[in-house]
């Protein structure tokens, strides 16, 4: 029997996972992501055999090869976070965040993966649900190998697991 699965942001077990927190936590991966490449950019553009060498690496991987000073990352991260504003403004979210404590939170946690060059990770400690759980006080669960067996998600589920679930729920109710 399927059981339905935790939210990967406030940890709340529903059929589907709250999809205004989903989206925040996704949106936020792919914003890093997209600012370790432009400090990746700069990187590479300060020299000319940092270009040639950097070639077929990804941008973002760039910064744990060669560190950026606080300034090149202060200039690569204008910007790069306008949207989380208008996101939380427009679709809200579960867990009463605001926008300026989400900017400042990938803000410095872009800032420690270009001072440390380490490469970003969603999951695991020190990665970006950590963040979501220490800075923003988000209970973020990461689904174990061990929650999988035994809580499987529904999204990725056949039809049939839904049909379960209701049957069950009904028998319980």
């Amino acid at each position: 029997m399927n059981i339905p699965s935790a939210c990967p942001c406030c940890g709340a077990y529903s059929l589907l996972p709250d999809v205004q927190t989903v989206t925040l936590v996704a949106v936020c991966d792919v914003l890093v992501v997209k600012a370790l490449e432009r400090v990746g950019q700069f990187i590479t553009r300060a020299s000319r055999q940092r270009y040639q060498l950097a070639q077929g690496r990804p941008l973002y991987v760039i910064p744990t090869i060669w560190h950026a000073s606080d300034d090149i990352t202060e200039r690569a991260l204008r910007g790069a976070w306008d949207v989380v504003p208008a996101l939380l403004d427009l679709h809200g979210t579960c867990c009463d965040v605001t926008g300026l404590q989400v900017t400042s939170m990938l803000d410095d946690y872009v800032h420690d993966l270009v001072l440390t060059g380490t490469p970003h990770t969603l999951h695991g400690e020190g990665g970006l649900e950590y963040r979501f759980a220490s800075r923003l006080g988000l209970p973020v669960r990461a689904v174990s190998a061990a929650d999988e067996e035994h809580w499987p998600p529904l999204l990725h589920a056949e039809p049939e697991a839904f049909e379960t679930v209701t049957e069950a729920a009904r028998h319980a109710g």
